[in-house]
């Protein structure tokens, strides 16, 4: 399908065709870069062969793994609304879910989904030191630890879930937002992922909240906390943007399981009808 003679941002920098993108700008804190492309969240699961379920004429995108235990599923909602617009979880038993809102980074989300994959046990209590390495001060209150940015915009903390038990389950959440007076903040996103997810993705969500590299945004595509942010502008073109995403791409598609099956788990032979005789 062509989107050329439409004005749309489906046209932008990833597998698609330019639509009028000049130059990139580099933002600095990540965190506040607002959420840029859907698409790099959802382009890469889809290489990776899972399945699109959206509803033809439904702002929605529903994705399920090759293997139809995880469900992918984006619902966008007012922009200033806390609602959530991206939940991952498995597709019967809620067993964990994560959840992100819509001014999430897209490549924070991502270093979610892209891990889920991956088989790989991580140790949780690691995270926190790469916390201290990347320069976010550690606080304690209780059994919950938590960790603030530099620059005092984000929080990650690890707290239990609102459920009443002898041994209650645990969370990771994150929570973003910028001063507006001394007493005021202004919430720009949160996310929340139960601990009982896989260990890689949530490292992985970690792990690129906590990145200091800045992320690249169209021209026009920043957030208005400009008082807040650092932006640039960048020397890596549009072009050169659209060479790393296909590569990106091209790395998913390496992970897709056998083609064995549709869920990618080998089918057992059906008995075979017998023709009745006339």
């Amino acid at each position: 399908m062509s989107h050329e003679r439409f004005y749309s941002r489906v046209n932008g920098p990833t597998i698609h065709q330019f639509n009028h993108v000049r130059w990139l700008n580099e933002v600095t804190p990540r965190h506040l870069a607002g959420g840029g492309d859907p698409r790099h969240v959802t382009e890469y699961p889809l290489a990776a062969g899972w399945s699109n379920h959206s509803v033809p004429g439904y702002p929605h995108v529903l994705l399920e793994s090759p293997d139809q235990q995880l469900h992918l599923t984006l619902e966008p909602t007012a922009p200033e609304a806390r609602d959530t617009w991206w939940r991952i979880h498995p597709a019967e038993r809620r067993e964990w879910s994560a959840q992100f809102g819509g001014h999430t980074p897209v490549e924070i989300i991502a270093g979610f989904t892209d891990a889920l994959s991956s088989r790989a046990r991580v140790p949780l209590g690691d995270l926190w030191q790469l916390a201290t390495s990347r320069g976010w001060s550690l606080y304690r209150q209780g059994s919950e630890t938590a960790a603030l940015a530099p620059d005092e915009t984000a929080v990650l903390a690890r707290v239990p879930n609102a459920v009443i038990s002898d041994t209650p389950g645990w969370r990771w959440k994150a929570e973003v937002s910028v001063p507006i007076t001394t007493e005021r903040r202004l919430w720009l996103w949160g996310a929340s992922i139960d601990e009982t997810a896989p260990s890689a993705a949530i490292a992985g969500f970690v792990a690129a909240l906590m990145n200091p590299a800045p992320l690249l945004r169209d021209e026009g595509q920043e957030p208005h906390t400009l008082f807040h942010l650092t932006s640039t502008r960048s020397t890596v073109l549009p072009e050169q943007l659209q060479q790393i995403h296909l590569q990106r791409l091209d790395d998913a598609r390496r992970t897709m399981p056998s083609p064995s099956s549709p869920s990618g788990r080998p089918s057992s032979p059906e008995p075979a009808h017998r023709r009745k005789r006339r």
